[in-house]
């Protein structure tokens, strides 16, 4: 959805709206040039049966899901499905832009839950042998996100509306080798082991990058076309998913920044150049400074000069 549309109509009842989602992508998917999501569904039944087993590959690289059902005893029914295990992730957020979590060492893994029942994220762990892990995401930006990985819905215990689908996130040590990793409901034990393909790809190394050139004008007119060129490195021996996003402000509209994101994938040692053209026509109420930045693989900041913006406030 076109954040800017969004918080126009979210401006009927309160003031405010933003720019846009980057790429007219829907919320929170991986964009057009993802890895594959290798995926694997299944249904635990009642008596402990698994049902069938299919293959649903998309995009470019390696990913996996895993669909699991669990009927937990009086009290409700909680489901857990598309579980997928990424080295890095886009999210969106409500009245917000969104944007991108790679941290060195650190891995993610995301599922959708649905439930009839008040649960908090507290009433899951991830397992891994003598380890575990709480849910949740640090270091988001925005407000409440809706969408992660592609697992959209509210945080599990926010959400937005009775019945309303929900995510649950683990943010977790990379590389992770693990015999059994798995997640937990604690309300009655329920275990909903990662596959084998899983196990894999937390053990795997992450793809590292470094910024190799970051080309932007040294001033901008409020409302001209801003256009920015970055280049980044795969420095490791490992192929993988390139993301960042890069923020311009937009403070007639809202108090964030708008969010752009970048998604490539990069073979090993592969280099990667990507262009963007940045709408400033609600960027601010006066001339000066304002400031680009670059949160994901690589991280960057740039002071551009904004031009004419009392010009542009009072005819926008």
């Amino acid at each position: 959805m076109n954040r800017r549309r969004l918080l126009g109509l979210c401006g009927l009842c309160v003031s405010g709206a933003a720019g846009c989602l980057s790429g007219g992508s829907r919320p929170g998917d991986e964009g057009n040039e993802t890895e594959a999501d290798e995926s694997v569904r299944g249904t635990s039944e009642p008596d402990g049966r698994t049902g069938t087993e299919t293959d649903e590959p998309t995009g470019t690289g390696t990913d996996e899901r895993t669909s699991e059902t669990a009927e937990p005893p009086p009290g409700g029914v909680v489901v857990v499905e598309d579980v997928v295990v990424r080295k890095a992730v886009r999210y969106e957020s409500v009245m917000g832009s969104g944007g991108v979590l790679a941290a060195e060492g650190e891995q993610y893994v995301v599922a959708s839950v649905r439930t009839d029942r008040d649960l908090s994220p507290s009433s899951f762990a991830f397992l891994a042998d003598d380890d575990s892990w709480d849910p949740g995401l640090p270091h988001t930006v925005g407000a409440i996100n809706f969408s992660v990985a592609g697992r959209t819905g509210a945080p599990l215990g926010r959400a937005f509306g009775s019945g309303d689908e929900s995510y649950l996130a683990f943010a977790v040590p990379a590389p992770l080798s693990a015999t059994d990793p798995r997640i937990r409901f604690e309300g009655d034990g329920t275990e909903w082991p990662l596959s084998a393909r899983m196990r894999d790809r937390l053990a795997a190394p992450s793809p590292r990058f470094d910024l190799e050139s970051l080309t932007v004008p040294e001033a901008v007119s409020q409302g001209e076309t801003l256009s920015l060129s970055l280049t980044a490195t795969n420095v490791s021996d490992t192929d993988g998913r390139f993301l960042a996003a890069v923020y311009w402000p937009t403070a007639l509209i809202a108090d964030d920044d708008e969010s752009h994101v970048v998604e490539r994938t990069v073979a090993a040692n592969d280099d990667v150049t990507a262009s963007l053209e940045i709408d400033t026509a609600h960027t601010g109420y006066e001339a000066g400074p304002v400031t680009l930045s670059i949160r994901g693989h690589v991280s960057a900041q740039r002071d551009i000069e904004l031009r004419d913006a009392s010009t542009a406030s009072e005819t926008g």
